[in-house]
This record gives structure tokens, sequence and C-alpha cells, in this order.
């Protein structure tokens, strides 16, 4: 059954660590998209009335030749080049990598979340909005913009710290680290004290990280789901979606490693195996993954492939299958 397997893998102590932080994660995100997006429309309009001829009447004059790749741009026209200039004016990491190929440069002017596709990570290009964002993406953004006035060093305990979550081969953190996380995150949320949305995420997270889950078995009187001793109550299905959103974002952000070449084939080979094992004990959780572990197969199998027209090496055969 179905609660079964959610009562198994959260009688595993590490690993319902990994799932509360992933939790707050999420509780993270958001509130942080109302403000992210006011801020950020602010930071455009800030733009706008320092630098006029940034504003919706200019307009690229090269089309295709301002397009940007990965983290290369080289303006074709005056008013990107403008652009450029005045996002690298504000960005904390200026002399670092700046994921241009987030942005479509043509539409700065008018488009306030396209210049801040500029101070975020890599593979955001689709992305229209804060709320179609994940909680690092965010956090990129307030670090890399001087537009947020932050103590930074709190900014990157928390990205730290959710590295190491989706970074976590086995998908599990002791309680000595939950604790430390639980500081640095509520340390960086007491840097906004006049934001109501955030601060009412504070006492939510304190909730979280101090109680114990429980997972009720089957029974007639009793519905199914986890409880926590301070009175929060998630649902079998609720703690399923968390479970299923941080595996996809496990997934996603193995995927861009790959794809930019971070990872060595037999990384990947490894990261791809630990999951499916994972997935092979735990049914419930397989069929929300199988288009994302499709996809990180298939780039394996290019790598592979690739591999193979060295001298020497052998050509893999077979199609690219998930087998679960």
């Amino acid at each position: 059954m179905v609660l079964s397997e959610l009562a198994v893998r959260l009688n595993c102590a590490e690993y319902k660590n990994w799932v509360k932080a992933g939790h707050c994660l999420l509780l993270l995100r958001g509130c942080l998209q109302g403000f992210v997006g006011r801020e950020v429309l602010a930071f455009h309009r800030g733009l706008l009335a320092s630098v006029p001829g940034l504003g919706s009447r200019a307009t690229c004059r090269s089309g295709w030749g301002c397009s940007p790749h990965a983290r290369q741009f080289q303006p074709q026209c005056q008013v990107c080049a403008e652009w450029k200039r005045e996002i690298l004016k504000h960005h904390t990491n200026r002399n670092g990598d700046v994921h241009w190929g987030n942005c479509r440069p043509g539409r700065w002017p008018v488009d306030a979340w396209e210049v801040a596709k500029a101070f975020m990570p890599r593979g955001l290009a689709d992305k229209t909005g804060p709320e179609e964002c994940d909680a690092v993406a965010l956090l990129s953004l307030i670090n890399s913009c001087d537009h947020f006035v932050v103590d930074r060093k709190k900014v990157t305990e928390v990205i730290r710290c959710r590295n190491e979550i989706m970074h976590s081969s086995e998908m599990k953190v002791s309680s000595t680290w939950l604790r430390d996380f639980q500081m640095k995150i509520q340390n960086f949320l007491n840097e906004f004290p006049n934001i109501p949305e955030i601060v009412a995420v504070y006492s939510r997270i304190e909730q979280l990280l101090s109680s114990d889950w429980a997972v009720l078995l089957p029974e007639e009187d009793y519905p199914d789901g986890c409880e926590c001793e301070t009175g929060i109550y998630l649902s079998e299905s609720q703690v399923n979606e968390i479970e299923m959103e941080l595996l996809k974002e496990k997934l996603q952000e193995t995927y861009l490693q790959a794809k930019e070449q971070e990872l060595l084939p037999e990384e990947i080979l490894n990261r791809l195996e630990v999951i499916k094992e994972f997935l092979r004990n735990n049914e419930d959780l397989q069929n929300g993954l199988t288009e994302d572990m499709q996809k990180l197969d298939s780039l394996h199998l290019h790598h592979q492939k690739l591999d193979s027209k060295e001298p020497g090496a052998q050509t893999p055969e077979g199609k690219p299958e998930v087998v679960l």
C-alpha cells in the first residue's frame, strides 16, 4: 500500500530530516515569490528612471545578433550593450559567471523578469516569473543583485545548505545538520522583519523543524497521513507531493550539471543508479518521475556515445530506457 511505503520511508530518521529540510525550502520559496516579484519591478523601474535611453522606446536593432549563449553575450546593438553595462553595474558577481543565456535581451526594456534572470543560476530561460522558480533561484537573485540590501553571508549559507540537500546521494541528513540548517534559514529570514509573508513563515519553519512526523497506519477511524506533535497536520498526499518536488529538483539539477559536463559519465551513472534503486523500493513515487529519469538517462547515453568515439573505446548498445 502507498501509506506503508511512506511509513517505511519516514521511519528512517535521516530521510525524514531530508524531507523536512526540503519542505522548509518549499516554504521559503513560497514566502519569497511575492516579495521578489515586487522588488524586481521596483529595480526595473529604477533602471529606466536613471537611464532614460533604456526605456520601452529603445528596441534591439540586431535581432538574432543579440542572442546570448550560456555565459557568453556580445551585444551587436547599442541598446543591448547599454543594458548589459547597467546589469553588470548592479551585479555582485560582475567579474564571475553571469548566465546571459537565461535572458532574451530584446525584452529587457519592457520585461523586468528578463532582467532579473541575468542575476540567477543557469537553466531558467523558460521561466516567466518568480512563481515558476525554486528557492535557490530566488536566493541567488537576492544574493547577486545589489538592489537587495541584505547580509549576503546569510544568503550564501542557506544556498550552501540547499545544495547539500540536493547533492545528498542517499537523500539523508543528520539531526545535527538539521538544527544547523534551522539556525541558518531563520537567520536569513530575520533580514526581512517588515515583510509579513516572510515573518509568518519563520514560525512555520520553527514548528516544522522542532516537531516529529508520525505516520498513522490505516484504520477505519483514522485518516491516512502524517501528524506533527505541534498540531501541524500533513496528509499522505501532501507529504508525497513534497517528496516528488524534491526528487524532481534533484534530477533537474543533475541534468543541468550533466548537460554542461560538470559531471563525468560515471558520476551521472552513479547518481542514476542510486535514484533508480530508491524508486524500485518506493513504487508510489515512480510514475511522477519517469519523464525526468528518461531525460537524464538519454543524456547519459549521449555522453557515453561521445566517449565511445575516442580511440579504443567501446560503443554502447541499446536505446535509452528507464528500468526501475
